[in-house]
C-alpha cells in the first residue's frame, strides 16, 4: 500500500493519527475540567489527581499487554476499530455521571477502551513505513496526541462556559465513532512483514514478551528515559489549565484556548518536526533517536520552572511556547527505536509493555504526585502550594536525561544484535548488552 489514496500507506498514517487525537481528546479533556468538576464534587486536589491519574491510567496501562498480544495474532484494524468504539461511549457516560464514584468508574471505561489503540497503531505503521522513515511517521503519530490535547481544552473550556462540563464530555465523544466507522470501512489490515511464529498460550506469549524487553539494555533505558519524562510531564500537562484559572485568573475557555495553541498547535508541529529531524539525523547515528529527547527535556524544564515562578500572565505563556513545541519531541524516536529493539512479531507488545510502564508511573502517578503534594504543602505554602507542587514534580525530568543519555550509549550496539539475529543474510554479531562507542550502526 502506498501514496494517499484509500487504504494506501499515507492515508492510514492520517486515520491513525486522527485515532491517537481522539484518543487523547476524551483522556486530556478532564484537565481543563477539573475545576468545575472539583467545585461540583467538593473535592480536594488529591481527589482530582486521583481521578485524572490512576482512574484512567491503571486499567489502561494493564490492558494493553494483552491487547496487543491480540494485535500481535490478529486483525489489527479490528482491533483499533473496537477500541475506539469504547472509549467513545465510556466518554459519553462520564457526563452523566453523578458523583465521584461514578465518574471514577467511568474514567476507568475511558482507559479500557483506549488500551489497544497505541500498540497496533504502532505495529502497523512499522509494517508500512522501513525504518528510515519510520521516526516521521511516529512523529506524525505522536502530533496526534497533541491535536487531541487542543482540541480536549478547546472543546472542555468553551462548551463547559456554554453549557456545562457534562455536554463538553457528550461532545467530545462524537468524533472517535465517527472515526471507528471510517476506519472499519476503508483501511484494509496490512499484510505483516515476518511469518508470525507458532502460536502459544497467551500469557506464555505476554511474559516471554515483558522478559524480552526487559533482557535489552537499550530497551530499559528508553524506557526509563520516556517514563521518567512523561510523569513529569503529564504531572505538569494535566494540572496546567488549573493553574492558569487559579494564578492568572483565567477562565477555562481562556485557559484551554491558551494551551491549545502552545501545546496542542505548536506541539504538533514540534513532534512531527522532532520526528522528522531526529529520522534524517539517525540514518548517519542512531544516537540521535536518545540525544533529541534528552536535548528537547534539557531545554524545557528550567523554562518551564521559570513560567511556574512568574505571576505575571503573559510572560508565563510567553515562557511556556518553547516547552510546548518541544512537549512531544521525545515521542516519535522513542517508538521508532523500540520498534527496532525487538524481534518484527514483538513490536506490538514491546509497545505495550513500554506504555504500561509509562502509563502506570507517568500518567498513574504524574497527576496524582501534583495533587498530593499540592494539599500536603497547603500548610506551609497556603494558596502557592499548587504552583510548588508541579515544580517539584518537573524535577522528575532530569532522570529522564540521564537515561536517554545512557541509551544512547548502547543503542547502535543493541540494533545491530537484532537486526543479526532476525535479518536474513546478516552476519550475526557478539552481543554483550553494553556500551558502544561506534557512530554508526
Amino acid at each position: 500500500m502506498n501514496g494517499w489514496s484509500v487504504g494506501g500507506r499515507n492515508y492510514v498514517l492520517v486515520l491513525l493519527t486522527l485515532t491517537a487525537a481522539f484518543n487523547f481528546l476524551d483522556r486530556q479533556i478532564l484537565g481543563v475540567l477539573l475545576e468545575p468538576i472539583g467545585q461540583e464534587f467538593d473535592l480536594p486536589d488529591s481527589m482530582l489527581g486521583l481521578l485524572s491519574g490512576i482512574a484512567f491510567a491503571a486499567f489502561y496501562a494493564v490492558l494493553g499487554i494483552p491487547i496487543a498480544v491480540l494485535a500481535d495474532r490478529f486483525n489489527r484494524r479490528n482491533i483499533i476499530v473496537i477500541c475506539i468504539a469504547i472509549f467513545s461511549v465510556m466518554t459519553t457516560l462520564c457526563g452523566a455521571a453523578a458523583n465521584f464514584v461514578q465518574l471514577f468508574l467511568t474514567r476507568i471505561g475511558v482507559g479500557v477502551g483506549e488500551a489497544g489503540t497505541m500498540p497496533a497503531s504502532q505495529s502497523i505503521l512499522s509494517d508500512l513505513y522501513p525504518v528510515e522513515e519510520r521516526a516521521s511517521a511516529m512523529g506524525l503519530l505522536a502530533a496526534g496526541g497533541n491535536i487531541g490535547l487542543m482540541l480536549g481544552l478547546l472543546i472542555g473550556g468553551w462548551v463547559n462556559e456554554w453549557f456545562g462540563w457534562r455536554i463538553a464530555f457528550l461532545v467530545a465523544a462524537i468524533p472517535g465513532a465517527l472515526l471507528a466507522l471510517t476506519i472499519h470501512l476503508t483501511v484494509p489490515e496490512p499484510l505483516r512483514k515476518t511469518t508470525v511464529p507458532r502460536k502459544t498460550h497467551w500469557l506464555r506469549e505476554t511474559w516471554d514478551g515483558i522478559a524480552l524487553v526487559g533482557r535489552v539494555l537499550s530497551m530499559r533505558r528508553f524506557v526509563l528515559g520516556g517514563t521518567l519524562y512523561g510523569l513529569a510531564a503529564y504531572g505538569i500537562h494535566t494540572w496546567m489549565p488549573v493553574y492558569y484559572i487559579r494564578y492568572h485568573g483565567m477562565s477555562t475557555g481562556e485557559a484551554g484556548t491558551a494551551i491549545s495553541i502552545i501545546v496542542g498547535v505548536l506541539g504538533g508541529i514540534g513532534a512531527v518536526a522532532g520526528g522528522v529531524l531526529c529520522a534524517r539525523l539517525s540514518r548517519r547515528d542512531l544516537r540521535w533517536n536518545a540525544w533529541v529527547p534528552g536535548l528537547a527535556i534539557l531545554i524545557s524544564v528550567p523554562l518551564l520552572i521559570a513560567m511556574l515562578m512568574t505571576n505575571n500572565t503573559w510572560v508565563a505563556l510567553g515562557l511556556f511556547v518553547v516547552p510546548g513545541i518541544l512537549s512531544s519531541v521525545y515521542a516519535g524516536p522513542t517508538w521508532a527505536i523500540i520498534q527496532e529493539l525487538v524481534p518484527p512479531h514483538r513490536r506490538a507488545i514491546a509497545v505495550s509493555v513500554y506504555m504500561l510502564i509509562f502509563n502506570l508511573i507517568g500518567l498513574g502517578l504524574g497527576p496524582l504526585a501534583v495533587g498530593i503534594l499540592s494539599d500536603l504543602y497547603i500548610p506551609s505554602l497556603g494558596d502557592e502550594s499548587l504552583r510548588w507542587a508541579m515544580i517539584t514534580v518537573l524535577l522528575v525530568s532530569f532522570g529522564g536525561v540521564t537515561a536517554y543519555y545512557m541509551a544512547s550509549r548502547s543503542v547502535v550496539a543493541d540494533v545491530q544484535h537484532q537486526r543479526a539475529a532476525f535479518t536474513p543474510g546478516l552476519a550475526r554479531q557478539p552481543h554483550r548488552g553494553g556500551d558502544f562507542k561506534g557512530a554508526k550502526p
